[in-house]
């Protein structure tokens, strides 16, 4: 059996998990050998990372250095083509589309102003918008009270908030609401049935 193996030997923990994560992308499923040195932390933060994508990892001393053995995982089959054409979606209700913000304040200048003007938004938000997501610049949104709490308050009302699987893939705090596949939002956007902002 082909196992990939990855040598982190002085690499920072960013740099691990971005070389693990092109490794897992790269080869989907494969087993995976990661050799690193002691340092506590960046283990640690490695094996958070792998398990928050279902691939936990074992970790051993072997030698001088210690050596992770993450499983390999079983790949579905592709999905077979449609023969025909599939139906258009069905519009959203009551004609609101789900709303994506990428950023964490409107415009370039003042952070606050921007700030400020965005969040307006999201408290005129009409309750029949599916959905809202958070993407790329707009995670710092969760650093924020002010904006935890208005975006709690609509996920009370029953507008689920969302955060981009892809955007929140280096944080190591655990993500306070849903996480989505960047494909769903993606499609959307190919069809312009979503907002963004």
């Amino acid at each position: 059996m082909d196992i990939l193996t990855l040598e982190l030997f002085d690499v920072t923990i960013s740099e691990a998990l971005r070389e693990i994560n092109r490794a897992l992308e790269g080869h989907p499923g494969m087993p995976l050998r990661i050799l690193l040195g002691g340092d506590r932390m960046l283990q640690h933060n490695i094996q958070r990372f792998l398990d928050r994508l279902g691939r936990p990892a074992m970790l051993r001393q072997d030698g001088t250095a210690w050596r992770m053995d993450v499983a390999g995982t079983v790949q579905a089959p592709p999905p077979a083509m449609p023969v025909s054409a599939p139906a258009p979606a069905a519009p959203w209700p009551g004609g609101c589309r789900p709303l994506l913000l990428t950023r964490s304040h409107f415009g370039q200048g003042g952070q606050d102003i921007g700030r400020r003007l965005l969040l307006g938004v999201l408290r005129e938000l009409d309750p029949a918008v599916p959905w809202l997501g958070l993407a790329l610049d707009a995670l710092e949104l969760l650093e924020d009270p002010q904006a935890m709490a208005l975006l709690e308050q609509l996920q009370a009302r029953g507008t689920p908030v969302r955060i981009s699987r892809e955007s929140q893939l280096f944080s190591l705090e655990p993500a306070p609401f849903d996480i989505m596949e960047d494909s769903q939002w993606q499609r959307l956007a190919g069809r312009g049935e979503i907002t963004l902002l």
